[in-house]
């Protein structure tokens, strides 16, 4: 060998040698690895960049979990497809969020594809306070195959214009009338005092959640009801149905709401209330503190402004069959545990436990606020989350609110709270208070119709679709009546049947009496 080759060799092996020992000390970052488990998740984002590895909230997670937290993120609005296309590489994470029962997911279910959690949940602290009214919601042939993340029941209600009611003279909103005569006002009695003819007493989009809610206003089900025969029938075969849509007919004739809503992305909507636009928003009950904060920072509203003044809320209005309320599912999706990569007894009851600990209030309040001084400041001993963050400090949380699951309830540190949002706090738990909320008896049972599953997608577009032209003129009675008609004959009476067979074979599982979901009109 040359003396050249030599000092070549001599070179290289040196080098080796140096990387090798750079790699033990952490050097080169070869293994980020600090701890002995490592949990794998894929969960949605909504801002422009999720939080990086190297969060400074992720790195304290990490420390009071004693686990290495490997995040795959996937933008919100791209993420079911995403999801189908891991279903279908059998290449899964160990914790997947999943946004909700699609037939994929059902069919993965079935498959094998996920732990059934079921008959763990009761066993963790955290986890065994999931109500069993949730658990049935979100269950799958009345199984549980994922954690549901909570979301309050009583969460929908009536958010307006405190300020604009003044102006117009309405001291009270307690009946569907009232709002009806809120609406008008609103809309030609120029509420904002501009002197222009530039408002709408609400402002409606393509999301269908406000004509759901008033259609229990008038004795109509929630997705589907109880008919006098003791059968489930869907909520736009009732008179009810029917009723409602006259009443959103007329609005939209009267010019009471705006008439582009089929093209208004829900991801606008609470722009045209931020800037003015609108008064009334039947909607979720905590988009009225958002509104405030919109109408402020547009300076449509003086920055001092008492936020109790400018907004105000009402959990329903009294038809003739008095209170009555759209409740949530009671959940947001899922996290659900991969039997992909998690593939035996220990390890999973080892992710079960880590998943119990996102309830605990330390990562409730770094998930879901991040880290005091830095993210939030600590007012009264409260979380008061600080103001347009730099966005450098607003990523490192972003996303991570995605993976908490909310069990225990309020098990985080209090929020803050101004006058309006301890008021929207109230009206939420007023909502369950008072026994208004109706709730759908086939919210766990459609997803197991073959014929929902194969058909659902484009009979629910026909009544939607239907829905839209009814409102708009475009579709009369006897117009409506024949797309029910065609609803029926291409699946819609087949469905029928089969939710009423599984509604007998798993009514003992519902944890809500009949009384609740009989159809009253």
């Amino acid at each position: 060998m040359s003396k050249t080759k030599k000092v070549l060799r001599l070179f290289v092996v040196s080098i080796c040698i140096v990387g090798l020992l750079l790699t033990s000390i952490g050097v080169l970052g070869a293994s980020k690895s600090k701890y002995s488990f490592k949990l794998t998740i894929m969960a949605q984002y909504f801002g422009t960049e999720p939080a990086p590895s190297n969060s400074p909230v992720i790195l304290k997670a990490e420390q009071y979990l004693k686990t290495d937290l490997e995040f795959t993120w996937v933008p919100a609005d791209g993420y079911n497809d995403k999801l189908n296309i891991m279903l279908a590489s059998g290449n899964l994470p160990m914790v997947v969020y999943v946004p909700g029962k699609t037939a994929s997911i059902i069919g993965a279910c079935k498959a094998g594809a996920f732990w059934e959690l079921g008959p763990y949940i009761k066993q963790y602290k955290n986890l065994k306070a999931i109500p069993d009214i949730v658990l049935w919601n979100s269950s799958i042939e009345g199984k549980i195959y994922g954690i549901p993340r909570s979301r309050t029941l009583g969460r929908n209600g009536i958010v307006y214009r405190k300020d604009w009611a003044k102006n117009v003279g309405i001291t009270k909103l307690e009946t569907i009338d009232d709002l009806y005569n809120m609406l008008k006002k609103f809309t030609y009695n120029d509420p904002d005092k501009d002197g222009k003819n530039d408002t709408y007493g609400m402002i409606v989009c393509n999301y269908n959640g406000p004509f759901y809610i008033t259609l229990t206003w008038f004795g109509g089900p929630n997705g589907w009801g109880l008919n006098k025969n003791g059968q489930l029938v869907p909520s736009f075969l009732t008179n009810a149905y029917l009723e409602n849509l006259k009443f959103w007919r007329k609005m939209y004739q009267e010019k009471l709401f705006n008439h582009d809503f089929p093209s208004v992305p829900g991801a606008r909507w609470e722009d045209y209330y931020s800037q003015g636009k609108g008064g009334v928003k039947i909607d979720v009950i905590d988009s009225a503190n958002r509104i405030y904060n919109g109408l402020k920072n547009n300076g449509i509203i003086p920055k001092d402004a008492k936020d109790t003044d400018i907004m105000d809320i009402v959990v329903s209005v009294k038809g003739k069959y008095g209170l009555r309320n759209l409740p949530t599912s009671g959940y947001a999706g899922y996290l659900m545990v991969s039997k992909t990569s998690v593939k035996d007894m220990n390890t999973f009851k080892k992710v079960m436990s880590i998943l119990d600990k996102f309830g605990d209030r330390t990562m409730q309040d770094l998930f879901g606020y991040g880290l005091p001084n830095r993210h939030y400041k600590l007012v009264d001993g409260k979380i008061d989350p600080i103001p347009n963050l730099p966005a450098d400090l607003s990523r490192e949380i972003s996303g991570l609110n995605q993976v908490l699951h909310f069990y225990p309830a309020n098990g985080g540190t209090p929020r803050y709270m101004t006058p309006l949002l301890q008021l929207q706090a109230d009206m939420q738990a007023l909502n369950e208070k008072l026994n208004i909320l109706v709730p759908n008896p086939a919210e766990a049972l459609i997803g197991m119709s073959d014929t929902y599953i194969k058909r659902g997608v484009t009979l629910d577009n026909m009544i939607e679709d239907a829905r839209v032209k009814y409102i708009t003129g475009q579709l009369n009675d006897q117009g409506f009546k024949k797309v029910l008609d065609n609803w029926r004959k291409q699946g819609g009476d087949q469905i029928i049947k089969e939710v009423n067979a599984l509604y007998r074979k798993y009514k003992k599982n519902i944890p809500y009496k009949d009384d609740l979901y009989k159809i009253l009109n």
